[in-house]
């Protein structure tokens, strides 16, 4: 089936579509996805459906730098 700009649609996006939601809205665990799936190893579906959440990285990033600052300074409080 045919949608807008010549892209295709088929069985492929009802399986793929519900499943990258699990992961990446609903937070279902890869692994429970994997069985869903039917997916041998976890790494293809981390692959395919895994994918960065850019606000959960930047919050990361800040409190790996936060925790950071703070050894530090306990450190040069010692």
């Amino acid at each position: 089936m045919d949608i807008e700009d010549g892209q295709k649609f088929g069985l492929h996006n009802l399986r793929h579509s519900p499943s990258n939601w699990l992961v990446n809205k609903e937070k279902v665990e890869p692994k429970t996805v994997q069985g869903i799936l039917g997916h041998a190893k976890i790494q293809t579906t981390l692959d395919l459906y895994a994918q960065d959440d850019g606000d959960k990285t930047r919050a990361a990033q800040g409190r790996i730098s936060n925790g950071a600052r703070s050894d530090c300074a306990e450190r040069a409080m010692k």
